[in-house]
């Protein structure tokens, strides 16, 4: 990681996929759990606050600079996302009714 940050950033993409299929895989993301509004969030914005994190506790890294932009533009894009999914969200239930 301290070699190259953006490492780091794929790999916790990586994870984030394989654990949302298995928690899908296990039944975990069904309409009737009492996690689905939580996972949302958690899904959204887990690797951009660690990035936020990475940038700001480790000072020594080689792509300071670049990897400050890139955590800056994670957290926009993950806003974004998230928006985006509550819209549909909230829209397909509103055609379910």
């Amino acid at each position: 990681m301290r070699n190259n940050p953006f490492l780091t950033v794929i790999l916790l993409f990586c994870i984030e996929i394989v654990l949302y299929y298995y928690m899908d895989y296990i039944n975990l993301i069904s309409n009737s759990s009492a996690y689905r509004g939580a996972l949302m969030p958690l899904f959204c914005f887990t690797v951009p606050a660690i990035s936020v994190l990475i940038s700001i506790f480790f000072t020594n890294i080689p792509y300071k600079k670049e990897f400050k932009c890139f955590s800056i533009f994670l957290v926009i894009v993950s806003i974004m996302v998230f928006a985006v999914l509550s819209y549909l969200g909230a829209l397909a239930k509103a055609y379910q009714h």
